[in-house]
Order: C-alpha cells, then structure tokens, then sequence
C-alpha cells in the first residue's frame, strides 16, 4: 500500500492522533489531488484580475478539460474485460446524444443547458467525494458519524454555492419572491449547522486521541473555499459567470482525473499484452500515448464538429459525450465487489 504510515512514538505515550496514509504517495498525491487545487486559484486570480478568458478557455477545453472527458474511453472502450463487463451500458452514448436535440427541437433550450451544467458539477462534486471515500479508505475509517457527516458536508458545500448562483443567473424572477428568499436562508443556516457539527467533529477526535485523516482534512481545506470564492466572482460577471467557473474548477477536477487514469491504467494494464487488454495496455505502456489519445478524441469528437458546423443541435448532441463520461464513470470507479479495480489503485 502506498503512503507513509501511521507515526509512532513511545508505548508510553499516546499516538500522534494525525493519519496520514495516501493514494498514490505523498508527493503525488500532494501535487495532483490536493496541490493542483492551487492551479484553479491562480487562474481564478488571472481571471478577476482582468486577464482575457478565451486563451484560459481554450487550454482547459482542448487541452485539459476535454480529454478527461474523452480519457474514460481508455479503460472503458479500449478493453475487451470491460466492454464484456459493461455491456450494453457503453451504447448510452447513443440516448445520451439525442436527449440535447430533442429538447432544443422542443423549445426548451435553456432548460437542457441549466439541466446539462447542473449534471457537470454535480459530477465534479461527487468526483472530490470520491476522493474522500479513498483516503478513508486508506485510513480505514468507518465510523457512520464520520461518513454522513464528510459526505453531506462535501457535497453541500460543492453544490450549495452552484444553486445559489444558479437562482440568480438563470431564475431570476423566482429568487425575487419572498418565500425563495426565506428557503434559501434556511438552506443557509442548516449548512451552517452542518459546518459547525463536522468541525466539533475533528475537534473532538482529537480531544480524544482519535486519529484524524490528514489528506482527507486537506482536501477539503483546498476544495470548499475555492467553490465558494469561485460561485462568489462569478456572480459578479453574469455575462459569462457560468463559463469562468467551470474553467476554474474544471481545471482541479480535471488534474485529479488524468492522475487518478494513469495511476489505474498503469498499474492495470502496464504488464498486460496486446491480446488480453487491447487497446488499453497500448496506450498504457506511455503517459504520452495514453494522453495524445485523449486529446486526439476530443479533437475529433467534439472540438471539429463544434467549430466546423455551428447548429443548435450538434451543439446539444455533443454534450451527449460529458453525459456518457458522467454515466459511465458512476459505474466504473466502484471498488466494492472489483477486485480489479481494487488492486488497481493499490487498495487490496
């Protein structure tokens, strides 16, 4: 297993209640999974500070953001034991690429890209919560106090930030209402209950010479302020509000994933032949090539078809490709009853 261990001192003496046990290793996981984080806050600055957001953009879709999207086809598509294992869920990219036509065609437009990028940070959320459920299983912490607490702690803090930007910009009549109003300060005192009852949580544990999960405690240190901050100054340019944040946090989700790829496909597929795992111990043998294939999907896939043919709805039908990246990857990343997976990401 990778990580540095549980300190230890003296049999005379308590532990050090601090657990610091890592997915990959310290250093990796400092610089990919929490560290990266501080990208998203350097561009954020860039942008508030008056720096153009079309070159930030178009880094991050073709260059980042759009092969993470396309990079689950490595170790999905690519291997015939997933293909086999998955079955007929690889053919939802088909549904996947009509539901945005048929609603444009439809008259509701808007509503399927409210829908489309309420799923997009969603997934990103439940993405950083994954992340929490590998450190504690690293830390083997099961206590059921902690787990409801760090998961609806994490996801509100990620997703009630979006929902108030999102009455703004897109509902504004209804957040002029009296009731809205009042719903949305009693969301805000409940969350701040919630807060309040996960840090008198660690406060506890660690009164009591209870371990706490450092990597676990830094993710979340990195993750709630920047969603905060980030909703907080996109309100503040609604023209493209919407677009700047998901470039700002799309880049630390985006790092996390292509880190968190090649981990898995390196250690999956890096000794595997041709034969047995396809395409995906071709494109394992080199990050180059598991990267120049991402990217090279994305290209084809979505950024020529979006540039060279401007109708309404292609550009719905290409949104079919982050759906099918979200669907997919709520199946392929469950490591109970996967001992492939499992072993893996070094967790077994």
């Amino acid at each position: 297993m990778a990580g540095i261990g549980d300190l230890r001192v003296s049999t005379q003496t308590l532990p050090l209640p601090i657990t610091q046990r890592w997915i990959i290793s310290r250093n990796q996981d400092l610089t990919w999974f929490i560290g990266s984080g501080a990208i998203s806050y350097a561009v954020l600055g860039l942008l508030a500070g008056g720096f153009p957001l079309t070159p930030l953009f178009l880094i991050w879709l073709v260059g980042i953001d759009g092969p993470h999207v396309l990079a689950t086809v490595t170790r999905t598509y690519c291997d015939p034991a997933e293909r086999r294992r998955l079955g007929s869920l690889l053919w939802v990219v088909a549904p996947a690429m009509a539901v945005g036509p048929f609603l444009v065609a439809a008259g509701a437009e808007s509503l399927f890209y409210i829908f489309a990028i309420g799923w997009l940070h969603f997934h990103i959320a439940k993405q950083h919560f994954g992340f929490i459920m590998l450190y504690k299983y690293k830390a083997r912490e099961r206590d059921r106090l902690d787990f409801l607490l760090d998961r609806w702690f994490l996801l509100s803090s990620l997703m009630l930030p979006f929902a108030r930007f999102a009455a703004r910009a897109f509902f504004v009549s209804l957040m002029a209402n009296p009731w809205a109003q009042r719903a949305e300060m009693l969301l805000m005192a409940l969350y701040t209950v919630l807060a309040g009852a996960f840090v008198l949580r660690q406060m506890d544990k660690w009164r009591r010479g209870m371990s706490l999960n450092l990597p676990k405690l830094m993710l979340f240190a990195v993750v709630m302020p920047l969603q905060w901050v980030t909703f907080g100054y996109a309100a503040t340019v609604p023209a493209d509000g919407i677009i700047r944040a998901g470039v700002v946090l799309g880049l630390f989700h985006s790092f996390q994933y292509h880190r968190l790829m090649w981990f898995h496909n390196r250690n999956r597929y890096g000794g595997a032949t041709e034969r047995s795992s396809g395409m995906a111990a071709v494109l394992a043998r080199r990050f180059a090539y598991y990267f120049a294939a991402a990217v090279v999907l994305n290209l084809l896939l979505s950024i020529l078809p979006g540039r060279f043919s401007p109708s309404p709805y292609l550009k719905a039908a290409l949104w079919g490709l982050p759906f099918t990246h979200y669907i997919l990857d709520s199946v392929i990343w469950r490591v109970r009853g996967n001992k492939e997976l499992a072993a893996a990401l070094r967790l077994s």
